[in-house]
């Protein structure tokens, strides 16, 4: 199996109905805040695993300049049409910029999507001049509740989207090793041996503020409780 191919085909077939998915896109203006907190003297940024765009548009209209990197072509399209970022189609576990290119590098819920990502961290470091930024969450439990939750809020969600809800990332449970999402205590490890100092911020509160925003299809499988943004500097 070409993993990469399989992930890149996944997130095509998945970026025309990306944004339909309200959690995706929802408190611009909360986002904006938190995001000038932390870059508020950072001139040049690079969003990988850009998606659609949503946090490289907020950080371009905070005044950075922004570059949105994604390995979908079809994300990538959606996200152009959005604003006029620089999209760059890319992997991000093998950057195609030179060392200190960026004085910092963000990606939100990105890690769990890589098969290799030990050696993105290291690519994002290697780009980085003062930090790399990481949001992320875990989104699954094995417990019957939170497995019963998970279907019946696919089964609804994929009425809201007009798509299969049952439509499986199929490389996902054996090729990902965080597919589910991955909690704090893994990723400030993985920036620490990659020579990071790390500052931890919650952001359970937003995630629960953001599942209060949700249509009832959304808020049956959201989970709050584990969501944070990790900083790392260089």
């Amino acid at each position: 199996m070409n993993v990469k191919a399989t992930i890149r085909d996944y997130w095509d077939k998945r970026s025309e109905s990306y944004d339909r998915s309200p959690g995706h896109v929802c408190l611009p203006e909360l986002w904006k805040s938190i995001l000038n907190d932390v870059f508020e003297d950072m001139a040049r940024i690079l969003d990988v695993g850009t998606g659609t765009g949503f946090l490289a548009s907020l950080l371009a209209e905070l005044g950075h300049e922004v570059v949105g990197l994604d390995i979908s072509k079809g994300m990538l399209n959606v996200a152009r049409r959005k604003t006029k970022v620089d999209f760059i189609l890319g992997d991000a576990e093998s950057l195609p910029f030179k060392d200190e290119s960026f004085d910092a590098v963000i990606c939100r819920h990105l890690l769990w999507t890589l098969p290799n990502p030990g050696r993105a961290i290291s690519e994002w470091v290697r780009v980085a001049r003062e930090m790399v930024v990481i949001i992320d969450g875990k989104w699954m439990t094995n417990n019957f509740r939170s497995k019963l939750r998970r279907f019946l809020g696919r089964l609804l969600v994929g009425i809201y989207e007009r798509r299969n809800p049952f439509e499986p990332i199929h490389y996902g449970r054996y090729l990902l090793p965080f597919y589910g999402g991955i909690s704090a205590d893994i990723v400030i490890e993985m920036l620490r041996s990659a020579g990071l100092k790390v500052k931890v911020l919650d952001l359970s509160w937003l995630r629960k503020r953001m599942g209060e925003k949700l249509p009832f299809a959304y808020r049956i499988a959201w989970t709050s409780d584990d969501y944070f943004m990790i900083v790392g500097f260089v």
